[in-house]
């Protein structure tokens, strides 16, 4: 009687354990739907600046510099400079010794003696004169040639102190000798080199920039220079016009505020404004494609992706300015996905 209790309980037991097991796995799962919509993220266009920049090899020289020459020919008696000795305005650098000084001088002396027998002659002229031995026409060309005498020796001595004065060459402005190209006994003529001098007040940069960036350059526009690492402000002071025919490019020379640890005649580099757009239209130069050259974008709309042609301008790293082929409004998708076609279905991430 007991084992066939236990007989029962076990059996009892069993179906309790199969109820529960089918419970458990025998349920159905529920399936869930698979997404095969590629995810997106999407932004209007921006209003903002683009300023794209570039680099350039400027010269240092001073604002003021001088190649000082002889206004008349000569031998060099003296020189009272060497190169890089600082010298003021109207300092004597060199005396010249000229024979058409000594011409000149002749001259003076002629007139001066010219001047002497006009004087007597129309003092004895006017004593005649006074008592009718002369007539009044004698007395005037004694006037005359007194007058047309002093002025002779006027003209002759102004020639003369002009010449003696070139005798003694001086500094045009004051500054530092960069080359002494004279020495005492030489032979020099008229044009020829004596010295440079460099100003030292202030120091400015020449370098040469293509028509593309001068449409973008204005006088008092600032530069970056750099030397050795240091790093100096400058400020456009002189645009050409007109191309240097020796390196195809415009001269432009811009003045530096500070100057120290600079050397004239060095290389520096130079970072310009290259070219600029403001306040245009932007989007992120990663969400712009190519299509046989032709730039695109996918701009969403409805939960669908169209392929739109843009026409772009300037871009940096970052964006892109766009002329036309969107507005303010547009979508644009500036995520990448192989999936990303034209017409193609999209999702939008959330919040976007």
């Amino acid at each position: 009687m007991k084992s066939r209790k236990k007989l029962v309980l076990a059996a009892v037991i069993i179906i309790a354990v199969i109820i529960t097991l089918i419970s458990i796995f025998g349920k159905k799962k529920e399936e869930v739907p698979f997404e095969t919509r590629p995810l997106v993220s999407a932004e209007k266009p921006q209003s903002g600046d683009i300023t794209l920049y570039t680099d350039l090899t400027g010269t240092v020289e001073p604002e003021l510099k001088a190649n000082v020459m002889p206004k008349m020919n000569g031998e060099v008696l003296e020189v009272y400079f060497r190169a890089g000795d600082m010298v003021e305005a109207g300092q004597p650098l060199c005396k010249i010794d000229s024979d058409a000084l000594t011409t000149l001088k002749i001259n003076v002396d002629s007139a001066a003696i010219s001047v002497t027998d006009s004087q007597n002659t129309l003092a004895r002229t006017e004593a005649l004169y006074s008592t009718g031995a002369v007539s009044h026409q004698s007395l005037e060309q004694a006037q005359n040639g007194a007058n047309n005498a002093r002025l002779a020796y006027e003209a002759a001595k102004n020639q003369y102190d002009l010449q003696l004065k070139y005798t003694t060459v001086t500094a045009p402005i004051s500054g530092v000798v960069e080359s002494r190209t004279v020495e005492p006994h030489d032979n020099i003529t008229v044009g020829s080199e004596i010295c440079k001098i460099s100003g030292t007040n202030q120091i400015q940069i020449q370098f040469g920039i293509t028509e593309k960036t001068l449409q973008n350059m204005t006088v008092n526009d600032s530069v970056s220079v750099e030397k050795n690492g240091v790093k100096y402000e400058g400020t456009v002071t002189e645009i050409s016009s007109v191309v240097n025919s020796g390196t195809g490019l415009y001269d432009v020379k811009a003045l530096l505020a500070d100057s120290k640890g600079l050397t004239t005649g060095t290389r520096v580099k130079i970072t310009v404004v290259m070219s600029k757009a403001a306040g245009v239209m932007t989007i992120p130069v990663d969400a712009v494609s190519y299509d046989a050259g032709v730039p695109f974008v996918y701009c969403y709309e409805n939960g669908i992706s169209h392929k739109t042609e843009i026409s772009t301008g300037i871009y940096d790293k970052d964006k892109m300015e766009i002329k036309s082929g969107i507005t303010n409004d547009s979508l644009v998708i500036t995520s990448w996905s192989n999936e990303l076609i034209d017409g193609a279905e999209v999702l939008l991430e959330e919040g976007e």
